[in-house]
Protein backbone atom coordinates (compact mmCIF):
# COMPACT_ATOMS: atom_id res chain seq x y z
CA UNK A 1 0.00 0.00 0.00
CA UNK A 2 1.94 2.87 -1.31
CA UNK A 3 0.37 5.95 0.19
CA UNK A 4 1.27 9.45 -0.80
CA UNK A 5 3.19 11.04 2.03
CA UNK A 6 1.26 13.72 3.86
CA UNK A 7 2.93 17.12 4.07
CA UNK A 8 4.31 17.78 7.53
CA UNK A 9 4.93 20.90 9.52
CA UNK A 10 8.68 20.39 9.67
CA UNK A 11 8.96 20.35 5.88
CA UNK A 12 7.11 23.65 5.89
CA UNK A 13 9.65 25.12 8.31
CA UNK A 14 7.20 25.24 11.20
CA UNK A 15 7.28 23.00 14.28
CA UNK A 16 4.15 22.00 16.19
CA UNK A 17 4.54 24.54 18.98
CA UNK A 18 5.06 27.34 16.45
CA UNK A 19 2.00 26.20 14.52
CA UNK A 20 -0.11 26.27 17.69
CA UNK A 21 1.16 29.74 18.55
CA UNK A 22 0.39 30.95 15.04
CA UNK A 23 -3.18 29.67 15.23
CA UNK A 24 -3.71 31.25 18.63
CA UNK A 25 -2.44 34.51 17.13
CA UNK A 26 -5.22 34.33 14.54
CA UNK A 27 -3.42 32.64 11.64
CA UNK A 28 -5.98 30.20 10.18
CA UNK A 29 -3.51 29.21 7.48
CA UNK A 30 -1.39 27.60 10.19
CA UNK A 31 -4.37 25.49 11.27
CA UNK A 32 -4.83 24.33 7.70
CA UNK A 33 -1.20 23.21 7.70
CA UNK A 34 -1.80 21.35 10.95
CA UNK A 35 -4.75 19.53 9.38
CA UNK A 36 -2.89 18.59 6.22
CA UNK A 37 0.05 17.34 8.27
CA UNK A 38 -2.20 15.11 10.43
CA UNK A 39 -5.09 14.08 8.16
CA UNK A 40 -3.68 10.71 7.14
CA UNK A 41 -2.73 9.56 10.62
CA UNK A 42 -5.96 10.72 12.25
CA UNK A 43 -8.05 9.08 9.55
CA UNK A 44 -6.25 5.80 10.10
CA UNK A 45 -6.62 6.04 13.86
CA UNK A 46 -10.36 6.64 13.50
CA UNK A 47 -10.77 3.99 10.80
CA UNK A 48 -9.15 1.38 13.02
CA UNK A 49 -12.08 1.79 15.40
CA UNK A 50 -15.20 2.85 13.49
CA UNK A 51 -16.87 0.83 10.77
CA UNK A 52 -16.43 2.80 7.56
CA UNK A 53 -14.56 5.58 5.79
CA UNK A 54 -17.36 8.14 6.02
CA UNK A 55 -17.69 7.66 9.75
CA UNK A 56 -13.92 7.90 10.22
CA UNK A 57 -13.92 11.16 8.25
CA UNK A 58 -16.61 12.55 10.54
CA UNK A 59 -14.54 11.61 13.59
CA UNK A 60 -11.51 13.43 12.18
CA UNK A 61 -13.60 16.52 11.48
CA UNK A 62 -14.95 16.44 15.03
CA UNK A 63 -11.38 16.18 16.30
CA UNK A 64 -10.32 19.31 14.43
CA UNK A 65 -13.34 21.26 15.65
CA UNK A 66 -12.57 20.28 19.24
CA UNK A 67 -8.88 20.97 18.74
CA UNK A 68 -9.50 24.45 17.40
CA UNK A 69 -11.61 25.31 20.42
CA UNK A 70 -9.19 23.77 22.91
CA UNK A 71 -5.86 24.63 21.35
CA UNK A 72 -4.94 27.06 24.12
CA UNK A 73 -5.38 24.31 26.73
CA UNK A 74 -2.80 21.90 25.29
CA UNK A 75 -0.25 21.11 27.99
CA UNK A 76 2.60 20.47 25.58
CA UNK A 77 2.23 22.12 22.14
CA UNK A 78 5.36 20.26 21.01
CA UNK A 79 3.30 17.04 21.12
CA UNK A 80 0.35 18.33 19.16
CA UNK A 81 0.17 15.31 16.84
CA UNK A 82 0.01 12.91 19.80
CA UNK A 83 -2.73 14.97 21.40
CA UNK A 84 -4.75 15.03 18.17
CA UNK A 85 -4.39 11.26 17.81
CA UNK A 86 -5.66 10.69 21.34
CA UNK A 87 -8.62 13.03 20.80
CA UNK A 88 -9.39 11.14 17.58
CA UNK A 89 -9.23 7.78 19.33
CA UNK A 90 -11.50 8.92 22.15
CA UNK A 91 -13.95 10.42 19.68
CA UNK A 92 -14.03 7.22 17.64
CA UNK A 93 -14.62 5.11 20.74
CA UNK A 94 -17.41 7.40 21.89
CA UNK A 95 -19.05 7.25 18.49
CA UNK A 96 -18.70 3.48 18.42
CA UNK A 97 -20.44 3.19 21.81
CA UNK A 98 -23.34 5.27 20.55
CA UNK A 99 -23.69 2.85 17.66
CA UNK A 100 -24.80 5.44 15.21
CA UNK A 101 -23.40 8.15 12.97
CA UNK A 102 -24.45 11.75 12.61
CA UNK A 103 -23.16 13.03 9.28
CA UNK A 104 -21.39 16.35 9.65
CA UNK A 105 -20.34 17.10 6.09
CA UNK A 106 -20.89 16.33 2.43
CA UNK A 107 -18.40 13.56 1.76
CA UNK A 108 -18.68 14.07 -2.00
CA UNK A 109 -16.65 17.25 -1.54
CA UNK A 110 -13.85 15.60 0.43
CA UNK A 111 -11.58 15.50 -2.63
CA UNK A 112 -11.18 19.24 -2.23
CA UNK A 113 -9.89 18.78 1.31
CA UNK A 114 -7.66 15.73 1.35
CA UNK A 115 -7.05 12.58 -0.70
CA UNK A 116 -6.51 9.13 0.73
CA UNK A 117 -5.90 7.54 -2.69
CA UNK A 118 -2.80 5.56 -3.58
CA UNK A 119 0.10 7.26 -5.32
CA UNK A 120 -0.01 7.08 -9.08
CA UNK A 121 3.41 7.77 -10.51
CA UNK A 122 3.92 8.87 -14.09
CA UNK A 123 5.43 5.47 -14.94
CA UNK A 124 2.57 3.40 -13.50
CA UNK A 125 0.76 1.27 -16.04
CA UNK A 126 -3.00 0.59 -15.90
CA UNK A 127 -2.18 -3.03 -14.98
CA UNK A 128 0.02 -1.93 -12.08
CA UNK A 129 -2.58 0.51 -10.79
CA UNK A 130 -5.29 -2.16 -10.98
CA UNK A 131 -3.10 -4.69 -9.18
CA UNK A 132 -2.22 -2.18 -6.46
CA UNK A 133 -5.87 -1.25 -6.04
CA UNK A 134 -6.95 -4.87 -5.75
CA UNK A 135 -4.18 -5.71 -3.30
CA UNK A 136 -4.98 -2.70 -1.16
CA UNK A 137 -8.67 -3.67 -1.09
CA UNK A 138 -7.76 -7.19 0.08
CA UNK A 139 -5.39 -5.88 2.76
CA UNK A 140 -7.89 -3.31 4.03
CA UNK A 141 -10.59 -5.97 4.23
CA UNK A 142 -8.32 -8.30 6.21
CA UNK A 143 -7.21 -5.50 8.52
CA UNK A 144 -10.84 -4.50 9.12
CA UNK A 145 -11.54 -8.07 10.25
CA UNK A 146 -8.95 -7.90 13.03
CA UNK A 147 -10.31 -7.39 16.56
CA UNK A 148 -10.24 -3.70 17.45
CA UNK A 149 -7.55 -3.95 20.14
CA UNK A 150 -5.14 -5.55 17.66
CA UNK A 151 -6.27 -3.47 14.69
CA UNK A 152 -5.51 -0.17 16.43
CA UNK A 153 -2.00 -1.25 17.33
CA UNK A 154 -1.34 -2.60 13.84
CA UNK A 155 -2.49 0.60 12.15
CA UNK A 156 -0.32 2.81 14.35
CA UNK A 157 2.79 0.62 14.33
CA UNK A 158 2.81 -1.09 10.93
CA UNK A 159 0.97 1.45 8.80
CA UNK A 160 1.68 4.80 10.45
CA UNK A 161 5.10 3.67 11.75
CA UNK A 162 4.56 5.22 15.17
CA UNK A 163 7.10 4.25 17.81
CA UNK A 164 6.19 1.76 20.51
CA UNK A 165 6.17 4.59 23.04
CA UNK A 166 3.95 6.85 20.93
CA UNK A 167 1.52 4.01 20.22
CA UNK A 168 1.31 3.20 23.91
CA UNK A 169 0.62 6.83 24.76
CA UNK A 170 -2.06 7.24 22.12
CA UNK A 171 -3.86 4.03 23.09
CA UNK A 172 -3.25 4.34 26.85
CA UNK A 173 -1.66 0.91 27.12
CA UNK A 174 1.73 -0.41 28.22
CA UNK A 175 4.61 -0.65 25.76
CA UNK A 176 4.85 -4.40 26.37
CA UNK A 177 1.18 -4.67 25.41
CA UNK A 178 1.88 -2.80 22.16
CA UNK A 179 4.59 -5.30 21.26
CA UNK A 180 2.53 -8.37 22.07
CA UNK A 181 -0.57 -7.09 20.28
CA UNK A 182 1.43 -6.17 17.16
CA UNK A 183 2.93 -9.66 17.06
CA UNK A 184 -0.49 -11.23 17.45
CA UNK A 185 -2.04 -8.89 14.88
CA UNK A 186 0.57 -9.89 12.29
CA UNK A 187 -0.14 -13.56 12.93
CA UNK A 188 -3.90 -13.08 12.54
CA UNK A 189 -3.46 -10.91 9.46
CA UNK A 190 -1.23 -13.51 7.84
CA UNK A 191 -3.83 -16.20 8.46
CA UNK A 192 -6.63 -14.01 7.12
CA UNK A 193 -4.66 -13.33 3.94
CA UNK A 194 -4.10 -17.05 3.46
CA UNK A 195 -7.78 -17.82 4.08
CA UNK A 196 -8.86 -15.08 1.69
CA UNK A 197 -6.52 -16.40 -0.98
CA UNK A 198 -7.95 -19.92 -0.62
CA UNK A 199 -11.57 -18.74 -0.71
CA UNK A 200 -11.30 -16.27 -3.57
CA UNK A 201 -8.74 -18.07 -5.75
CA UNK A 202 -6.66 -14.93 -6.02
CA UNK A 203 -4.24 -15.22 -8.91
CA UNK A 204 -0.67 -14.28 -8.09
CA UNK A 205 1.89 -13.00 -10.65
CA UNK A 206 -0.61 -12.89 -13.48
CA UNK A 207 0.78 -12.06 -16.88
CA UNK A 208 -2.02 -10.36 -18.79
CA UNK A 209 -3.25 -7.08 -20.17
CA UNK A 210 -0.65 -4.61 -21.36
CA UNK A 211 2.29 -6.82 -20.41
CA UNK A 212 0.90 -9.72 -22.40
CA UNK A 213 0.19 -7.50 -25.41
CA UNK A 214 3.69 -6.02 -25.30
CA UNK A 215 5.33 -9.45 -25.22
CA UNK A 216 3.25 -10.79 -28.12
CA UNK A 217 3.94 -7.64 -30.13
CA UNK A 218 7.67 -7.86 -29.44
CA UNK A 219 7.88 -11.54 -30.45
CA UNK A 220 5.85 -11.00 -33.62
CA UNK A 221 8.08 -8.11 -34.63
CA UNK A 222 11.14 -10.29 -34.05
CA UNK A 223 9.67 -13.12 -36.14
CA UNK A 224 8.88 -10.80 -39.00
CA UNK A 225 12.36 -9.32 -38.88
CA UNK A 226 14.17 -12.68 -38.96
CA UNK A 227 11.77 -14.42 -41.39
CA UNK A 228 11.83 -17.69 -39.47
CA UNK A 229 10.52 -20.77 -41.36
CA UNK A 230 6.97 -21.82 -40.41
CA UNK A 231 7.95 -25.45 -39.71
CA UNK A 232 10.15 -28.42 -40.65
CA UNK A 233 10.90 -28.37 -44.34
CA UNK A 234 9.00 -25.15 -44.78
CA UNK A 235 10.22 -21.89 -46.17
CA UNK A 236 9.80 -18.42 -44.89
CA UNK A 237 7.25 -16.14 -46.46
CA UNK A 238 8.05 -12.55 -47.22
Amino acid sequence: MNEQASPNLESAGLDEAEAVAAVLAGNLGAFERIMRANNQRLFRVARSIVSDDAEATDVVQETYLKAFQGLAKIEDPHRLSHWLAKVTRNGALQRQRKGKRVQLMDHSSMDNVVSFSATRGAGDSPDRRLANSQLRAVLERCIDELPETFRCVFILRAVEHCSVQATAEILDIKQATVKSRLHRAKQMLQQRLLDFSDQSNVAIHEFAGARCDALVRSVMQALQATSLPPGPGGSAKD
